[in-house]
């Protein structure tokens, strides 16, 4: 082979060397963007899968995108507990699912007609407040009691359910609008006073929380006519030695006896029998407050009424805690309290759920009605509370959610009033006179 010859292989041999080597890097390059674009992929997905669950800013509901009803429990009990609302405690209360059917029947036009189921001890004069002043600005015929010298004005029965015998007549061309004073609850009597379309809502409280509200207000004779230091505690212990249990006793399921539970319920405590009561309500009150989630409850109430945002802005009444470091409780009283109250565990944690349902309902315009809300009453809040209190209203400005409303000292003045003053203000607008009255046969 010459050596030219040689030169031109050498050459071609290099030149081939040096595109296999090419190919090899490319290949190496090609590889590593590979790696590259799977690692990202994989992150974009962690990052997906972690953000599936979305929270609403605050807390007050949870969004869940997933089918594994271990995580919604576990996820649902993390986020109330951090932001101090929770889950009904089920432990040593039977689960009554509520129906998938019950929604909020929405309205473009303004509902006037209510019957609220106000129960004792459960912030039901706050709720009662804003019931009165929506029928004063409207003009709306609240039904009143007919009460005997110093009997509580404020109470049409704390034993039956209305009559015509425990309320004041119609006035000429009236009709009843507002239902809202102290009375137990019967869908029969209800419905003979009030109009065909008219809204029932009713209010609950957690019931220890309650049974504490109880005890200090209240003060029931079967609980502290036990001589001891810790009558409450020894209460607990037996409550049938001191209360039968189909006593009307406010330390006997209280908030049952008030949505009219049958009697043989509170002898028998059938499983059975509570869950078909609990569904008969369910299908009678379009919706029930949560003292624990009242402004959540508020915001529904708004939109199942289609009312003003203004109609529903509230100061806290009647909240009494003054008596509590009087009562010895003792660990594990609470839990007494539940096997004795597992009617009003069962009433509370049912409609929990539901509210918990409605409220899902909604979509996420629920919460930004409910931050909108919730900001409002600090400010309403700062300026009732002010001294000297202002002439000059303060002016709120339209939202979504609302047009744009004033609020005055008068209205101020409102929300704080008693129940009592109210009832007799009313009274003396509708019917003329102010003082109660000797009741006649």
């Amino acid at each position: 082979m010459s050596l030219f010859t040689q030169f031109i292989f050498i050459n071609t041999s290099f030149l081939s060397i040096s595109n296999v080597l090419c190919l090899f890097d490319r290949f190496y390059a090609c590889a590593g963007l590979a790696v590259v674009s799977v690692c990202f992929l994989s992150l974009v997905l962690l990052i997906y899968q972690s953000t599936i669950r979305s929270f609403t800013r605050h807390g007050e509901a949870i969004t869940l995108l997933t089918e594994n009803p271990i995580e919604k429990k576990s996820l649902s009990n993390t986020i109330l507990n951090r932001f101090g609302a929770r889950e009904p405690d089920s432990s040593t209360t039977p689960f009554y699912p509520h129906s998938s059917n019950r929604s909020l029947s929405l309205t473009s036009k303004e509902r006037r007609h209510v019957a609220f189921l106000k129960v004792h001890k459960a912030a039901s004069s706050t709720a009662q407040n804003i019931f009165l002043r929506f029928a004063i600005s409207r003009d709306l015929l609240v039904v009143l009691p007919l009460v005997p010298k110093f009997f509580f004005p404020n109470v049409i029965s704390g034993t039956t359910s209305v009559t015509k015998q425990n309320i004041l007549p119609v006035p000429k061309g009236r009709f009843y609008e507002i239902l809202c004073c102290h009375v137990i609850y019967n869908r029969d009597a209800f419905a003979r006073i009030m109009p065909a379309d008219t809204v029932n809502i009713g209010i609950v409280r957690d019931p220890f929380e309650h049974f504490i509200s109880t005890l200090n207000y209240m003060r029931p004779h079967e609980v502290f006519k036990i001589n001891t230091s810790d009558p409450v505690s020894v209460f607990l212990q037996n409550p049938t030695n001191y209360v039968k249990r189909t006593s009307q006793s406010y330390a006997n399921n209280r908030m049952a006896f008030e949505f009219d539970f049958p009697a043989k319920l509170f002898e028998t405590r059938d499983k059975g029998g509570i869950e078909r009561y609990l569904h008969k309500l369910e299908s009678e009150f379009q919706l029930v407050l949560i003292v624990e989630l009242f402004d959540e409850s508020l915001v529904l109430m708004r939109r199942l009424l289609n009312w003003e945002m203004k109609d529903i802005l509230y100061v806290k009444l009647n909240s009494r805690r003054q008596l509590f470091e009087r009562i010895n409780f003792k660990p594990g009283d609470v839990q007494l309290y539940k096997r004795w109250a597992e009617i009003d565990y069962a009433l509370y944690n049912f409609f929990y759920r539901r509210l918990q349902a409605q409220i899902q309902e909604q979509g996420p315009t629920f919460h930004e009605e409910l931050l909108c809300f919730r900001s409002l009453r600090q400010d309403m809040q700062i300026y009732c509370e002010k001294k000297p209190m202002s002439n000059v209203p303060y002016h709120v400005t339209a939202s979504s959610w609302s047009d744009a409303f004033e609020i005055t000292k008068e209205d101020c003045s409102s929300m704080r009033k008693g129940e009592i003053p109210f009832i007799r203000e009313i009274r003396m607008q509708q019917y003329g006179f102010y003082n109660e009255i000797s009741k006649t046969s």
